[in-house]
């Protein structure tokens, strides 16, 4: 095994997802993995040494993701899978973690992640990245909020500069349904649901802008307390314009909804309509179905009214919440 060693695919994946304070704590320790005499063997074990010090458990790490340039390159060996990147290696999208440990950043991560994720998974991966939140190792923990690590264009802008990576066609085919700035998995899910066109069971809406800032005019300064405010999601369907606000568990706090009503008429005084959405309209084929409905409703969109709809529609509503705790799911028949 030659040295340095480039961490990829999902090893990199569960990296990012790893406490960050112990990852950085890697860039002080040497763990020696290009010294003189030892065994290929011994170079793995010493790069599991380091994962496992970034917080990543042990049975995660029975095969370890590393890519090579050349076919020639190729690492044959237990517990590892070698992954060939080929020439014009984005080097810019690469960063070290220890001496001798290379790790593919997270606009990089994501193209690659599109050779390993199922669809749904790879389009939440990609509002997180571009997001202000994180997931945490087990996808069912709580997400943690943190600033976005890199965005739907300088993504796109490393697909346009290596055209022919692995992956490269999938992923770009998914950066036509995320958008930057998704402040929590609701609002993730309920971008995609709107995003994916209904032979996926989404709504179809391709005018999507999350956590949007917006100036509260002079004449409204006296009904808020803050001079700006952000719309969860504003979306536009054939110049018409509708405001999306999300509501999870904790807007149950009491000053939580104060904020939020006072938000909310604030937009309405602004002209904008407002529909709200629930997690507790994620947890029923019904509900859900009725509250995208709506959404059409305001929007001036057809509706779908076939059953082959509802079913995709319902498909995708339980995928987007199958890591949700306490989500209770309604099974019913089609209206």
């Amino acid at each position: 095994m030659d040295t340095p060693v480039l961490i990829s695919h999902k090893t990199a994946w569960l990296v990012h997802h790893a406490p960050q304070n112990l990852v950085q704590s890697l860039a002080r320790h040497d763990y020696q993995i290009g010294a003189q005499g030892i065994s290929t063997q011994q170079r793995v074990a010493r790069i599991r040494q380091a994962l496992t010090d970034c917080g990543i458990p042990s049975d995660m790490l029975k095969t370890i993701d590393i890519a090579v340039v050349f076919e020639f390159e190729r690492i044959r060996t237990k517990g590892v899978v070698c992954h060939i990147l080929g020439q014009n290696l984005p080097y810019e999208h690469i960063n070290e973690l220890t001496p001798g440990i290379f790790i593919t950043d997270e606009a990089f991560t994501f193209a690659l992640a599109a050779e390993w994720m199922d669809r749904i998974e790879y389009l939440e991966y990609g509002y997180e990245v571009c997001g202000d939140y994180r997931m945490r190792l087990n996808p069912a923990d709580p997400y943690t909020e943190q600033p976005a690590t890199t965005s739907k264009d300088e993504i796109t802008e490393l697909l346009d500069r290596h055209p022919g990576k692995p992956g490269a066609t999938r992923a770009r085919l998914a950066l036509r349904h995320i958008y930057d700035h998704s402040a929590s998995p609701m609002e993730t899910a309920s971008a995609i649901a709107l995003s994916l066109p209904t032979s996926e069971g989404g709504v179809g809406i391709r005018g999507i802008e999350l956590n949007k800032p917006l100036e509260i005019p002079q004449r409204l300064w006296h009904c808020a307390k803050a001079r700006t405010l952000k719309i969860d999601a504003l979306v536009t369907y054939k110049r018409r314009e509708l405001g999306i606000e999300y509501k999870g568990g904790f807007h149950d706090e009491l000053e939580r909804k104060g904020a939020d009503a006072e938000r909310e008429a604030v937009l309405s005084h602004m002209g904008y309509r407002i529909v709200t959405l629930t997690s507790a309209q994620f947890s029923s084929q019904l509900a859900f179905h009725r509250a995208m409905n709506n959404i059409r409703e305001a929007l001036g969109m057809p509706r779908c009214t076939d059953t082959g709809y509802q079913r995709k529609q319902n498909e995708l509503r339980k995928a987007l919440i199958r890591n949700w705790k306490s989500m209770r799911d309604e099974e019913a028949p089609s209206e």
